[in-house]
């Protein structure tokens, strides 16, 4: 197995691909309960969406799409 196959450049932007293909559609859906429904409950979804952001955000600071540091 291959040290980089988890943590490598094309990893780290297949992660960050997927994660938006979902968070794009699960936001709309969120703003569409919240504004067309009426459902008051949806912003802790839209709560929850965005903290998941910030911790990613703040886990790649400055790792930009290079890839995760090897471990050791």
């Amino acid at each position: 197995m291959q040290q980089h196959r988890f943590t490598g450049t094309d990893k780290v932007r297949r992660s960050f691909t997927w994660a938006v293909v979902v968070s794009v559609p699960t936001v709309i859906l969120l703003l569409f309960l919240v504004f067309v429904q009426n459902l008051a409950g949806a912003w802790v979804g839209l709560a929850i969406l965005a903290a998941l952001w910030l911790l990613a955000l703040w886990r790649f600071t400055g790792v930009g799409t290079r890839g995760l540091p090897p471990r050791h």
